[in-house]
């Protein structure tokens, strides 16, 4: 964990929201994603030579957004996106799993009454069957996806809409990737990254991330000592 904890007054845990992205953050969705991605070309776009490192850029962005760079018309890309979706679902089961010590943090957090949100580019079903697999909706007050916001993240519209919801003041994003960071930072809060999934240290410190974890018994700490 970085140094950069510092000393302020401790803000009631009833005005203080914490949100977490999903994917790569609470759940480890990155093989999920990667088988998903390869069978969705491999059955819509079987003559397309998709590298891994493309497969690899489907980990955080809109669906559409990744999916519209091989699309010939809005037709085929929500036959992609529809493809992905019925492969995802049918893959989940297999592949998804909760993150080490993510199940000790939510109850720790819920236990000192924290109100606790969820905001990702994916879309509240998929977050929520993902969740369910896992056992960990219940530690959820509110699930912000895809079709929630008005603009996806790195966008801070899903974390206002938490915080209206909530009727607070504050908040601190927990993300695993730069597009959590940057929607926190949009957001004007705190901001924790989290290193067990693909990202660095470094490059959260790059992208102004107020503080940077390897495990997830650390973000208990720092939310305590704010």
């Amino acid at each position: 964990m970085t140094n950069q904890i510092r000393k302020k007054n401790k803000m009631s845990n009833k005005e203080y929201a914490i949100i977490f992205d999903c994917d790569g953050t609470v759940l480890d969705t990155y093989q999920l994603i990667i088988e998903t991605v390869y069978q969705t070309f491999a059955k819509m776009l079987p003559n397309y030579p998709l590298t891994y490192e493309e497969a690899d850029a489907f980990f955080g962005p809109l669906l559409a957004d990744t999916f519209s760079k091989y699309a010939k018309d809005k037709k085929q890309l929500n036959e992609l996106i529809e493809c992905y979706r019925v492969i995802n679902n049918n893959l989940m089961k297999k592949y998804i799993k909760a993150f080490p010590g993510i199940l000790d943090l939510l109850k720790d957090l819920k236990m000192r009454n924290y109100k606790i949100a969820i905001v990702s580019n994916k879309v509240s079903d998929a977050v929520k069957k993902g969740l369910d697999i896992c056992k960990l909706t219940p530690f959820f007050d509110l699930i912000i996806g895809a079709e929630k916001l008005k603009i996806a993240k790195p966008d801070p519209d899903g974390i206002y809409q938490v915080l209206n919801n909530f009727n607070m003041n504050n908040a601190i994003m927990i993300g695993d990737t730069i597009i959590d960071i940057d929607t926190g930072n949009n957001a004007k809060i705190k901001t924790i990254g989290v290193t067990w999934c693909r990202t660095k240290q470094e490059e959260f410190l790059r992208h102004h991330a107020s503080y940077v974890v390897d495990t997830p018994k650390e973000i208990l700490k720092i939310i305590e000592e704010l």
